[in-house]
């Protein structure tokens, strides 16, 4: 009897506070439930009710890739900056500048005649030799070939330096713009996509920079080029023409999407059993993180078929690779991002659950939180400490959604800006637990109610 009312060892407390948190979880999970036939009908709805989350679920999954993947084409085919953006690496890729340099080259020798010009001023030169004439001007082919190599290495130079960048910038912004203004209508029916879906990039800008380099060298047949709107063929798409009729409901769905799946994920919770809401945010968390290992192997699937759709002729295998590859890089950073987004909302609500593995977990962080924390303020928790134990779930919850709200409405979030996100969360709740000695205030609740 003279023990009673002293206070147990703490390894005691640990088990008297885990044993009463498992009773709790188990009365809960009994919550609606009674033993025997009566019990059926509650049954019923509880299956009733996983059907229910299970549609729901799926519905999240489908939205979500479709969300993902609305937001990406609004971004790249509608948002001149943003396509800007993610082409601009390009220039600097030694396949691309091989490209340009061939494409360029074949421009300027396909618009003028390099070796009549060249037999021509020959003929001039030999007028008094005419014996010589011939074996002179037979030289026409070499020379002409000799002018090719010299415009492919000029603009070989020209591609490789920094003037370049800007060249390559302004080209894909227009050739941007007009494909933006073809898919939405708004070019008053000056330019048109071909059947084959033919997108092309004008080059007339590179050329005319090689014409004037080739000048300051004296190249006299330069003076021959025109000033043409030369264009290259960047890639060749027959969906392109489908997705003109269809860029409107695009551009809405990029809007509505992103919320029906959430809308969805939450509706999937609600309709689970009451007792089973925090399995259905597990399964909500896994449901994003499947739609973006489905969408991965589509996009690899379509890449597949796109690089094989591309004809040889119209741009090298090679440089069209690099080109839909990075074409590709902003979606597969999203589709990366929100799987560990959905992986780590699972992995949050399985460890705050009633498993001997999750307890295990949560009782080694307060504990250790509350080590940390007592090297700093040690002593009995002070009354600022109890209430933020009593409402640290709600603060830390509160701190996610912001931190989703701000990922939500940003509206390009890189892998940085979303890696900081987390970071701060991480950071934020690790305090919250710090500063709650939620360790100290439980023992202190025990044993007050055992004196009481």
């Amino acid at each position: 009897m003279s023990e009673i009312g002293k206070p147990l060892p703490s390894a005691e407390y640990e088990e008297l506070l885990a044993l009463r948190r498992e009773n709790a979880e188990l009365k809960r999970e009994r919550v609606g439930a009674e033993p025997g036939p009566p019990a059926r009908p509650g049954a019923t709805s509880h299956v009733l009710r996983w059907v229910a989350s299970a549609i729901l679920l799926v519905l999240t999954c489908v939205l979500t890739m479709a969300a993902v993947a609305a937001a990406y084409l609004r971004s790249e085919v509608l948002d001149t900056d943003r396509y800007v953006a993610t082409v601009a690496p390009l220039s600097s890729d030694p396949v691309i500048q091989a490209e340009i340099a061939d494409q360029v080259t074949e421009q300027i020798t396909s618009r003028v005649d390099i070796e009549g010009l060249t037999r021509q001023a020959l003929a001039a030169v030999t007028e008094a030799t005419p014996r010589v004439a011939p074996y002179v001007t037979g030289l026409a082919p070499v020379i002409a070939e000799q002018a090719t190599t010299l415009i492919h290495d000029t603009t070989a130079r020209l591609v490789a330096t920094e003037q370049f960048d800007d060249l390559w910038i302004q080209a894909n912004r227009r050739a941007h713009q007009r494909l933006a203004a073809l898919l939405t209508r708004e070019n008053d029916g000056a330019v048109t996509i071909d059947q084959a879906g033919t997108v092309t990039l004008s080059v007339a800008p590179i050329i005319e920079r090689v014409k004037s380099v080739l000048l300051e060298k004296g190249v006299g047949f330069a003076r021959n080029i025109p000033a043409v709107n030369a264009e290259i063929v960047l890639f060749q798409a027959p969906a392109l023409v489908r997705a003109q009729r269809a860029v409107s409901a695009l551009n809405t769905a990029a809007e509505v999407l992103p919320w029906a799946a959430l809308a969805c994920a939450a509706g999937a919770v609600a309709a689970a059993p009451r007792s089973r809401r925090r399995r259905a945010v597990i399964y909500a968390g896994l449901a994003f993180s499947v739609a973006m290992a489905l969408l991965a192997i589509g996009l690899a699937i379509g890449r597949g078929y796109l690089l094989n759709s591309i004809p040889p002729d119209a741009i090298s295998p090679g440089a069209a690779q690099v080109l839909i590859d990075t074409l590709l890089v902003p979606l597969r950073t999203t589709v990366r991002m929100v799987f560990v987004l959905g992986l780590v909302i699972a992995l949050a609500a399985f460890l705050s659950g009633p498993s001997g593995a999750a307890r295990a977990v949560r009782r080694g962080f307060t504990n250790g939180a509350d080590f940390v924390n007592g090297r700093i303020s040690s002593g009995p928790a002070k009354r600022w400490q109890h209430w933020l134990a009593r409402h640290r779930r709600i603060l830390e919850a509160a701190v996610v959604a912001v931190a989703a709200l701000i990922l939500i409405f940003w509206s390009y979030p890189t892998a940085a800006v979303v890696v900081t996100l987390a970071a701060s969360v991480v950071v934020i709740v690790i305090v919250i637990e710090v500063l709650s000695r939620q360790a100290v205030v439980e023992r202190e609740a025990v044993v007050a109610g055992e004196g009481g």
